[in-house]
């Protein structure tokens, strides 16, 4: 069950981005409950999203797994090759930018390219933007994460693809679970559609996470959006920006998803571990 990171946990201890101690505090405290003893990069990535924090730490692990095991519908079955991703792909733009901020801050990019909502699958496209977490922190862990979604050619009919409950357990993975810190959430050409859908999805949210939701209007230029947000250096060509196509970009994630097929088993195994263990100890 060896989750295959390329970096080392100790490249991050030698950098000051995280203790040793603490990494050995949180190994300690792991034999204590029913999930699986963690290697030192996954204990660090967790580390970094608490901001080395060790109680919270221990928390954001308790409910990774919780979650991960109340949610099959995004934690299994992770394999690009399936019909059912293949097709999300092709519907969405899915990308981890290949170019980091100057604080390391990683950007997480998506946005429509089949505007049929008969073609849209909500809960495929959660999946595979959870999937791109494991894409952005594989060989040098970011420090925060800012998200990009273009709301353009959503219509009303996308909001009969809502799942109340899929809605629900992924915005608690984000808020309770996820190894990586959100800084900010920027939503271009926000429109009626989303403020539907953010109506019903802000039931399950806490006020930080709330607060990171940043709408833009459609009468927005890109020139504002660089300047006030994201600069140019770290946006797709169709965005104004310095970096490749959309199409590339999402070429490029399919083509790192098939890369981390093992990982996504290796994954699933540790969850199934956790599920064991807990079944055991009752």
């Amino acid at each position: 069950m060896s989750l295959c990171y390329k970096f080392e946990a100790k490249t991050l201890i030698k950098e000051g981005r995280v203790s040793q101690n603490d990494v050995e505090e949180i190994k300690i405290w792991l034999q204590t409950t029913s999930i699986p003893q963690l290697h030192d990069e996954l204990i660090a990535l967790f580390l970094l999203s608490c901001q080395n924090d060790v109680a919270s730490t221990q928390a954001t692990i308790k409910q990774h797994f919780k979650i991960k095991g109340d949610a099959p519908e995004f934690f299994t079955e992770r394999n690009v090759d399936s019909e059912v991703l293949k097709k999300a792909m092709n519907v969405i733009v899915c990308c981890s930018i290949p170019k980091r901020m100057s604080d390391n801050t990683v950007i997480h990019f998506f946005k429509l390219t089949d505007t049929n909502y008969k073609n849209f699958d909500l809960v495929a496209s959660m999946k595979l933007s959870l999937m791109l977490l494991d894409v952005s922190q594989r060989y040098n862990p970011p420090n925060q994460l800012i998200v990009v979604i273009d709301m353009k050619g959503s219509t009303f009919m996308h909001l009969t693809c809502l799942k109340i409950m899929a809605v629900k357990k992924f915005i608690d993975f984000m808020q309770e679970a996820m190894p990586l810190r959100i800084h900010k959430i920027h939503i271009l050409n926000a429109n009626y559609i989303f403020d539907k859908a953010l109506a019903i999805a802000k039931v399950f949210m806490n006020a930080e996470l709330l607060s990171q939701i940043i709408p833009h209007s459609p009468k927005m230029t890109m020139e504002e959006f660089h300047r006030d947000c994201i600069p140019a250096a770290y946006l797709p060509a169709e965005y104004g920006g310095n970096l490749p196509s959309c199409d590339e970009l999402n070429q490029r994630t399919v083509e790192q998803f098939g890369e981390l097929k093992e990982f996504f088993r290796a994954d699933e195994e540790l969850v199934t571990c956790y599920a064991n263990n807990q079944k055991q100890s009752r």
